[in-house]
């Protein structure tokens, strides 16, 4: 007998008995080990299928597809276009970003540079509270103001460079907390980024996102372009270029005094949640303007109220007929339900002249309803962050300006990316003088520090409660400075009061934040 017939030649013995055993506890970890192997190149897989079919572009743009829209931060402004209207902006932002790494490349010792995040919603839909040319305008104004500071005096020296990065919370900023992480740990690269401008618009998803960054080890600070409810005041690491709502108010008061026919009003607020702007501002119209209050107030639901509640005027216009018949509506709204507000109020069954108070960065869309507002005997008096008396002239404009307003229309002109009317409604005004301040507050660090070294986030938030006394802020919209007694509400930044429909230029120089 032999031993492949598969019998021992020992009798009755088989021919691997006297092998060694393998524990079965050895048997049972190779089988696991195959079995976790197979899983980890299976759900490697799915996540990386995952990333390609949700990405946006491909991967090298960083962003994700989220909710059809794609939220992230775009490093490189030339791996995805937003939008159609954006592209133009986002193609002389990468040739801007590529100059800027093409001088550090032919000189490091003399052209360090740095970044500076655009977080802001870059995507607009009818649900979102800045409209596509709003969205258009914020990254223009960031634009010129980079172009500004790496190529004139202007903003101060040209050191260093600035880089401009574009972080998309999405439309309603929903996405803002990944964004936000992303941002933080770019605080920490090689070339670094320091700053965060544009914060969005004045809802919880700003304030979170503002809270977050104050207390974030990244120390980044942010200079918000329209975010203007006073719950930001506090929020250390933070300032804006714009007018607070309590300022906005202020303007509308000083308006009033001037108009003492107009006395008899009623509060017509937004009663939709969360939105901060129009609960601040309804705070600071009962605050200011309470003797002004004598008609009961009444509430409307916005149309970006998140439950989709049925937005209707009827009750408030045929209460403005009714005895105490008002004549002064401070409206405590979001621009974009103004006009049907408007049109409603427009046909009430009285037609005594009435006045619509609203504190907002500017009204342009609202221009066309002139003819209905002057047969309807209806005046929109709106405190703003600009004046469209201010760009519609190519020389000089008509009545005081700003000192900073003369060189930034020749800057926007020289660009040729704007349409006409792009700077009425104020937002590329705004956001142009918040990068402005974040480069301003980076230059002052670039001065103190060794020149072998850039600055870094700490430092840049630490100098922002420094621009002042001899480091203002050369802004379009005001001689910006900021101090501690302020907070983040800018001194300087002129408030205009635009009349519509349209009645004479203004002769006068208007409210100015902090003279009071």
């Amino acid at each position: 007998m032999n031993s492949r017939s598969g019998v021992s030649p020992v009798a009755d013995v088989p021919v691997n008995y006297l092998a060694p055993r393998v524990p079965r506890t050895c048997t049972v970890l190779r089988t696991a080990a195959v079995l976790a192997t197979v899983v980890a190149v299976v759900a490697a897989g799915v996540l990386v299928t995952h990333r390609v079919v949700t990405a946006c572009g491909d991967l090298r743009s960083g962003l994700s597809r989220v909710d059809g829209e794609c939220v992230g931060v775009l490093t490189d402004a030339a791996a995805w276009t937003f939008s159609a209207d954006l592209r133009s902006v986002q193609q002389a932002i990468d040739r801007e970003n590529d100059w800027v790494h093409e001088q550090w490349r032919a000189d490091p010792d003399e052209h360090r540079y740095v970044r500076v995040a655009l977080l802001s919603p870059m995507t607009a839909t009818t649900e979102s509270f800045m409209t596509a040319a709003q969205v258009r305008h914020a990254v223009q104004g960031a634009y010129l103001a980079q172009r500004r500071a790496n190529h004139s005096p202007d903003l101060d020296d040209r050191s260093p460079l600035i880089q401009l990065v574009l972080a998309n919370p999405g439309s309603r900023q929903a996405q803002w907390l990944p964004v936000v992480r992303k941002l933080e740990a770019m605080a920490d690269d090689e070339t670094p980024l320091v700053a965060v401008v544009g914060m969005g618009t004045s809802i919880v998803a700003t304030r979170d996102a503002a809270r977050h960054l104050s207390d974030s080890d990244s120390d980044l600070p942010m200079v918000a372009g329209i975010a203007t409810t006073d719950e930001f005041r506090d929020i250390k690491g933070f300032v804006r270029a714009s007018p607070s709502d309590t300022d906005y108010v202020r303007a509308l008061s000083r308006y009033l005094d001037e108009h003492p026919d107009l006395r008899a009003g009623m509060l017509v607020y937004d009663d939709s949640e969360p939105d901060l702007y129009v609960q601040d501002l309804r705070r600071a119209y009962e605050t200011q303007l309470d003797d002004y209050l004598t008609v009961d107030a009444k509430s409307f639901f916005g149309a970006a109220d998140t439950r989709n509640r049925t937005q209707l005027f009827a009750t408030i216009r045929d209460s403005v007929c009714i005895t105490p018949r008002p004549n002064l509506i401070l409206y405590a709204g979001r621009a974009l339900d103004l006009d049907d507000f408007v049109r409603s109020l427009a046909g009430r069954r009285c037609r005594d002249p009435i006045s619509i108070m609203v504190g907002a960065t500017g009204l342009a869309d609202l221009a066309g309803l002139a003819p209905t507002l002057t047969e309807a005997r209806i005046t929109i008096v709106n405190s703003a962050s600009v004046h469209p008396s201010w760009f519609t002239s190519v020389g000089q404009p008509p009545g005081p300006v700003p000192d900073g307003l003369p060189p930034f229309l020749t800057a926007f002109r020289s660009e040729q990316f704007g349409e006409p009317g792009a700077l009425t409604d104020g937002y590329l005004l705004t956001h142009h003088d918040a990068m402005a301040t974040a480069v301003k507050a980076i230059r002052l660090v670039a001065r103190q520090i060794p020149p072998d070294e850039v600055p870094r986030a700490g430092n840049v938030r630490g100098q922002l409660l420094n621009l002042n006394n001899g480091s203002e802020v050369p802004g379009a919209g005001g001689t910006l400075s900021f101090t501690a007694d302020r907070l983040a509400d800018p001194v300087g930044k002129w408030v205009p009061i635009i009349e519509i429909p349209a009645t004479t230029t203004p002769t006068t120089r208007p409210y100015v934040t902090g003279e009071d």
